[in-house]
């Protein structure tokens, strides 16, 4: 039970990092939230598909099978379409843009929030809005700007890939 236990504990601290990997990815591609969280839906079926099995090999209560299956589940179906997606996308881009529907600054780590990160949030084309940041030397442009134009090229599933930005 001991060695299961290890073993269970590995593949949900991977998944946990793997969610790092996926927020990188999840920046760099337009895509609709919902998609990515009807990945982690299936990770909450795929615990009622398991959970007989997971009690046989763990001594885990329900909720944290479930929460185990969720995260491990989600984040390895997330990161297989976001990185098909972005690995496989084509080389041909197209240059659109979208207005700027606000400009914000994010706040640094627990022990540096007064360090900021300048951002800004725009409107795509499904009508959902998409943060960007950039480094403080961006501050006094992005103060300036209306629009944001970005350099695009199509995923492997037909999610655009934001290969570059330039304010306007």
């Amino acid at each position: 039970m001991k060695k299961n236990s290890i073993i269970l504990n590995s593949i949900l601290f991977g998944s946990l990092l793997l969610n790092l990997v996926n927020l990188k990815f999840f920046e760099q591609t337009l895509i609709r939230i919902e998609y990515l969280l009807f990945f982690y839906l299936i990770g909450f079926l795929t615990y009622f598909l398991s959970k007989k099995k997971l009690s046989k090999i763990s001594n885990w209560n329900n909720f944290n099978k479930a929460i185990f299956c969720i995260i491990v589940v989600g984040a390895n179906l997330t990161a297989l379409c976001l990185g098909l997606n972005l690995l496989l996308a084509s080389q041909k881009t197209k240059i659109e843009s979208f207005s700027i529907v606000r400009k914000t600054n994010i706040s640094g780590g627990k022990y540096n929030r007064s360090k900021r990160t300048p951002a800004i949030i725009f409107e795509t084309k499904f009508n959902d809005t998409k943060r960007l940041t950039f480094t403080i030397d961006y501050k006094k442009q992005i103060e300036k700007s209306s629009m944001i134009e970005l350099e695009l090229s199509e995923g492997l599933f037909g999610f655009e890939i934001i290969r570059s930005t330039k304010l306007r």
